[in-house]
């Protein structure tokens, strides 16, 4: 084994196109997708957004929760030097990370972070 220190995944090919040929003449037919075809991701953005649930296959608006980070801190401690007020990063949502739930299935579905 050569690359014994990585993974070995299977080789996935996008699906191939049928061609049918009918009176001399060829017809393009495309495959249905199959399940080794891998959706786009859902851009998730700092607001709410429009997308399908990945758990429940409903069409939804996400929820969203505010988590404070590392960088909320930072900003807190420089809002603290410069004028004595430590708590607005915590009050606002613009240091905070936007984490998106389904409100359906109450799933977590991505995080957007600033």
């Amino acid at each position: 084994m050569e690359n014994d220190s990585l993974p070995i995944y299977p080789k996935v090919y996008p699906s191939a196109q049928i061609q049918k040929k009918m009176d001399s003449t060829t017809i393009p037919l495309t495959t249905q997708p199959s399940f080794n075809q891998v959706m786009a991701p859902t851009l998730l953005g700092p607001e709410n957004s429009i997308t399908v649930c990945q758990f429940c296959q409903a069409s939804i608006k996400t929820s969203i929760k505010y988590t404070v980070t590392a960088r909320t801190h930072i900003a807190a401690a420089l809002c603290g030097l410069i004028c004595c007020c430590c708590c607005i990063p915590y009050l606002s949502e613009s240091a905070k990370n936007a984490d998106h739930y389904c409100p359906n299935c109450h799933k977590y579905l991505g995080t957007y972070e600033k």
